[in-house]
């Protein structure tokens, strides 16, 4: 028997609970694997707040697929045209996702506002999917949490969405999944900002899995 590991805890859990939305370093790796999915429910407005966070501050009329990042990460935007997506650019920063500033070049250039930061982090939040893999490898993903009672709505939101994603409830605190999904559900408690209550474990054996077998359908 495997002894059951213990994954690490988010690097994104805060010292006090709260949603974060200010990381640039995370925002723009998750804006890369957002475009690099190849997710097909993806409009052109959340193509381009995508655009924007990689761009680093982008030139005004410059946000085309493939300005600044590898060509291989635009499987999600190409459906775009430039047109569409300057078009989209316009209309956030009408609405006060993005705004317009003068950089260090005297250039006018665009950024995202703390709004559409949020906005953003809202897509990436209802996009997590957990992975399906044709064949079983007879591991299970335990998600267990001790969030303390003043947190009682994130707790509450939260449970409701590992019920949602697909996972069994084993006991109270304690659900389960049978693929690897350990950074889609430390992304999901922190967007609600309960990560560091939260822990994954990973084991390839338990003394009863009749039920949770039958749950999703195991052989």
């Amino acid at each position: 028997m495997t002894k059951p590991r213990k994954e690490p805890r988010s690097k994104y859990a805060k010292a006090k609970p709260e949603r974060r939305s200010d990381d640039e370093h995370s925002l723009e790796d998750r804006a890369r694997e957002y475009l690099a999915s190849g997710t097909v429910g993806a409009y052109v407005t959340q193509i381009t707040l995508a655009l924007v966070i990689l761009s680093g501050a982008a030139a005004l009329g410059a946000l085309a697929p493939g300005l600044t990042v590898g060509a291989a990460q635009w499987r999600r935007s190409m459906r775009y045209s430039k047109k569409q997506i300057t078009d989209a650019a316009g209309n956030l920063r009408r609405g006060g996702y993005m705004e317009e500033f003068t950089g260090k070049d005297e250039k006018q250039r665009v950024r995202l506002t703390k709004k559409g930061k949020v906005y953003f982090q809202k897509i990436l939040f209802e996009d997590v999917r957990l992975p399906e893999p044709k064949k079983w490898d007879g591991s299970w993903t335990f998600v267990l949490f001790d969030i303390p009672v003043q947190f009682a709505k994130e707790r509450t939101a939260f449970r409701w969405r590992l019920k949602d994603l697909g996972f069994y409830q084993y006991q109270k605190s304690v659900w389960v999944y049978p693929h690897p999904c350990e950074k889609e559900i430390l992304y999901v408690a922190d967007y609600f900002g309960i990560g560091k209550y939260v822990e994954i474990l990973v084991t390839d054996h338990l003394s009863e899995e009749r039920d949770m077998k039958k749950y999703f359908r195991l052989k």
